[in-house]
Parts: structure tokens; sequence; C-alpha cells
């Protein structure tokens, strides 16, 4: 039952940031939607130019603030906003592809997919600390195993969007 509701809440977590997404990029004038999108992830701008480590560097930089966070036993709670930030900026980045004429293969092919599953990934590690009352006390447990199959979901995902990228860039 527990699970099952903390699905659910994960689901509106991301609906509601990417639905703020849209909103917010409805709400900026185009110069200053590309300055933030030049800021936060210029592969939406120009995918022709792409490295690996530019693909690899913002997988790591969100991992490692929503990790940081969830590992934290006073301040985890702000992971799950780091989430909700990257989902907005999901849904910011979908509506600047999608007003693009020419981004839809982008967007359906690479954009869309990869955002997603990242965002279910990163929902996902804000799970692998948690913390259990035992008596009196709290006692915090890291779940290695799932830190570990999130870590290879991570490389797989990785390599599977620079092989994406390769294709459509080309």
């Amino acid at each position: 039952m527990f699970r099952s509701v903390l699905l659910i809440q994960y689901a509106f977590l991301l609906a509601i940031a990417f639905v703020s997404g849209v909103i917010c990029f409805q709400a900026f004038s185009l110069d200053k939607s590309m300055n933030l999108i030049k800021l936060i992830d210029p592969r939406v701008l120009q995918l022709s130019d792409v490295t690996i480590w530019q693909t690899i560097i913002p997988v790591v930089a969100w991992s490692l603030f929503v990790l940081f966070f969830t590992t934290h036993p006073y301040l985890h709670f702000f992971a799950k906003l780091v989430v909700a930030v990257k989902a907005t900026f999901f849904g910011f980045g979908s509506v600047f592809l999608l007003t693009q004429q020419e981004s839809i293969l982008v967007y359906s092919v690479w954009w869309f997919p990869f955002q997603l599953i990242y965002c279910i990934l990163l929902l996902a590690m804000c799970s692998v600390f948690g913390s259990r009352k035992v008596g009196n006390n709290r006692k915090y447990l890291f779940n290695k195993n799932l830190f570990i199959t999130l870590f290879i979901a991570f490389t797989i995902m990785c390599i599977g969007e620079v092989l994406v990228i390769s294709y459509i860039s080309k």
C-alpha cells in the first residue's frame, strides 16, 4: 500500500513539474528561454556538435545533487525538489523543441524518452537512503543494491543517449 501511494506521489510530482515547465516557457521571451537552455543543457539548442562529456556531465551533476540531498539526514526532502526542478526543465525544453519546426524527430526520439527516464531514475534515487525507527532511535539505511542498479541504469541510459544523439546528428 505504501509503495503504491509513493508511486502516485512521484507521478504527480513529475506531471506537475512538467506542466510548470510548459507554463514557465510561455512566460519567458524566446531570448530568455534560449539563455536559460544554454545555461542548463545546451544540447537542446544545437545537437550537431555534442560531445560525450556534454551528455555525461549533466547526468552526473543531477545525480550527485539528488544523492547528496538524499543521503543527508536533515535535508532529504530537497532531493525531490531537485528532481522537480529537473522535470520542470524537461517540460521547458520540451516546449522549446516542439516549437521548433525541424525538432519533432529530436523530441520524439531523443529528448522525451531519455529525459523522462532520467527523471524516473532520479526519483528512484530518492529512495536509496532511508530511515527506520528501531526502539527509541532512528536507524539510517543505505540500500546498496538499489544504488548499484541505478548506477547501471544511468550508465546504460548514457550510452543509449550518446548512440541516439550520434544517429540523429548524422
